[in-house]
């Protein structure tokens, strides 16, 4: 789900359903901090932040973001410190604070779980803003769009407020990567709190084939406790085809045989697993368990419901195109900086046109 979109709003009224509400892991220091500077509408933020349990960390994030008026709308949102190998402290208590507070609002006022979703491609925040989450009492974290195979031994010491390292893939100048370890420790954050170990939240990998699956069951360094499989009708981020890459007339990824997931192999793995990429229709419901899953991964539908945290003008357009029968999206190959293929739907006046993309003012201010 993207980001801003599958918020704590969005989470909470699917929890409270007695379903797992996820909420979008992606750049929640941004989410939150542009809330603070927005006036923090409804007091949401604030009230998350009583329950934090480290009181100096909460107190300067609210201080160097919190404008009770509101920022005045020709002014720009605040520069954030940015995450960097050398673990600077400053964005990395901002990740720990914007990620406990957006899982602390989704499982606000019922007991069900609660669970949080990253991109594996964005690295650097990923130890803090794990750590934030499971000082808010996450249920489950799920990753896609990566290898993850370090998480699971990032949770099981995180959960025990341990140090922990993560293995960041930096690009160099002759193209190739190389790996460097990011090290986090929670005690330098801990301030005078005794903390017990936390929930040790269930790790889901989000994967598109048995032998990704069958790399991380072998690979990782903990416990899997189950798959979300998802195929490439599914919204937001998929895998690329399988080998050479070929476009169709219509430049999308054309996928073939080998893109299907061989749902015998998962069920042969004894875990569970839930099927994503149209599935989200009780036929679809239907199918999924028919073929062994546990259920479905369902996005679409929920970003154009009313609690989500899409522009209503947008989701109101949206729905309208849908109702009409002229919806369009667009795997685009190009549009995301992951390199992944990426879902875009056609919105008149937005970057999904061409002429409104190539007109933008492209300015690098972030970092």
């Amino acid at each position: 789900m993207g980001f801003g979109i599958s918020d704590w709003r969005l989470a909470r009224a699917v929890s409270r359903l007695g379903q797992l509400g996820v909420v979008s892991g992606t750049a929640l220091d941004v989410v939150v901090t542009r809330r603070l500077q927005a006036g923090d509408p409804g007091g949401h933020v604030r009230r998350a932040l009583e329950h934090f349990p480290f009181a100096r960390m909460a107190e300067r994030v609210l201080d160097t973001f919190f404008l009770p008026e509101g920022l005045p709308r020709n002014k720009p949102f605040r520069w954030l410190p940015m995450p960097t190998l050398d673990g600077h402290a400053a964005p990395q208590e901002i990740c720990i604070v914007g990620n406990f507070v957006e899982v602390f609002l989704a499982r606000e006022g019922h007991t069900h779980p609660v669970g949080i979703n990253y991109l594996e491609k964005i690295q650097l925040p990923h130890l803090p803003s794990i750590y934030g989450a499971l000082l808010a009492g996450v249920s489950v974290v799920i990753m896609g769009a990566g290898i993850p195979v370090a998480v699971p031994g990032v949770l099981d010491a995180l959960s025990r407020h341990e140090p922990v390292e993560y293995p960041i893939a930096v690009a160099g100048e002759d193209g190739k990567n190389e790996t460097v370890n990011l090290a986090f420790d929670p005690r330098e954050f801990m301030e005078d709190a005794a903390l017990e170990p936390l929930q040790r939240p269930d790790f889901l990998p989000i994967v598109s084939s048995e032998a990704l699956a069958s790399i991380l069951l072998r690979k990782s360094s903990g416990s899997i406790e189950g798959f979300v499989v998802e195929g490439n009708t599914a919204g937001g981020h998929n895998a690329p085809p399988r080998g050479k890459q070929i476009l169709s007339n219509g430049d999308e990824p054309v996928y073939g045989p080998r893109d299907v997931a061989d749902l015998s192999k998962f069920r042969d793995y004894n875990l569970p697993f839930w099927l994503a990429g149209s599935f989200g229709s009780p036929e679809g419901l239907k199918q999924a368990l028919n073929e062994g899953a546990a259920g479905v991964q369902a996005g679409t539908a929920f970003a154009l419901c009313r609690e989500s945290g899409l522009l209503p003008e947008v989701r109101h357009e949206l729905v309208h195109e849908v109702l009409a029968g002229k919806a369009r999206v667009f795997t685009d190959p190009q549009a995301s900086p992951t390199g992944f293929p990426f879902k875009v739907a056609d919105l008149a006046g937005s970057l999904s046109e061409a002429s409104v993309y190539q007109h933008r003012r492209r300015v690098c201010d972030v970092g």
